[in-house]
């Protein structure tokens, strides 16, 4: 693999990451930032990197993929937060 990505890949999994923090902690605000920082970053690769015009159909579709990998990464999040608290709720004293 090459540098280029591998920081690519890296960036991908921390934001993946944050948007599953994010639905872990309940934070949705948090979130939004997480999700528009993320498709600011990828709008400025396909556009700059790639050399793609900023209204072209590919840079649109990379885009809804990116909100749909926040979204799943987000409910993941959200759904291991909700089983831990049921956990933590119901544990025996």
């Amino acid at each position: 693999m090459n540098l280029t990505l591998v920081i690519l890949i890296s960036i991908l999994v921390v934001w993946m990451l944050a948007a599953g923090w994010c639905g872990l902690m309940r934070r949705y605000g948090g979130f939004v930032l997480v999700l528009l920082a993320g498709l600011a970053l990828n709008w400025a690769w396909m556009i700059w990197g790639l050399g793609a015009k900023p209204l072209e159909r590919p840079v649109f579709m990379a885009q809804a993929a990116a909100t749909g990998y926040a979204i799943c990464a987000f409910l993941a999040g959200w759904l291991a937060g909700r089983i831990t608290r049921e956990l933590r709720a119901n544990r025996p004293d």
